[in-house]
């Protein structure tokens, strides 16, 4: 997989911002289906495990660009940073996640690790059908 940071000095910003928050683990929920995919929510854990929103700070940060739209840097809430990271991250699998079923999962950044461990789980849903016939026009002995 492609790097999913825009450059490395937004990398370590974006990673230091989030240990200054005293963050043992930052994640990004995920779910998809039909044929669109959202963020569900952005959190992180601290050192005591107690569950936070994560704040509106800004960063500096490079958008994900699609299409012909040239990458530019901006001031953008963590929040929106670290959904973009994400969606960097999906984009980068190739997996659909959003379409049919749909599928889930979680983006983290785990600061218990050094160098901080960046991951992706994502689940793919599936429907599966067990089939039944039954011959129902045969006479019965009587």
């Amino acid at each position: 997989m492609q790097n999913i940071f825009p450059n490395k000095q937004e990398k370590e910003t974006l990673l230091a911002q989030l240990n200054l928050l005293g963050a043992r683990r930052v994640y990004v929920e995920f779910r998809g289906g039909g044929d669109e995919g959202h963020i569900e929510g952005v959190y992180y854990r601290d050192r005591n495990d107690d569950v936070h929103d994560i704040p509106t700070d800004m960063i500096a940060w490079t958008q994900i660009a699609y299409g012909n739209k040239p990458l530019e840097t901006q001031q953008m809430s963590l929040y929106d940073a670290l959904e973009d990271l994400c969606s960097r991250a999906l984009d980068g699998t190739g997996l659909d996640w959003y379409n049919n079923e749909g599928g889930q999962g979680e983006f983290s950044i785990d600061f218990t690790e050094s160098p901080p461990k960046i991951s992706l789980s994502v689940g793919i849903n599936h429907m599966s059908t067990d089939d039944y016939d039954y011959d129902l026009d045969e006479e019965e002995d009587e």
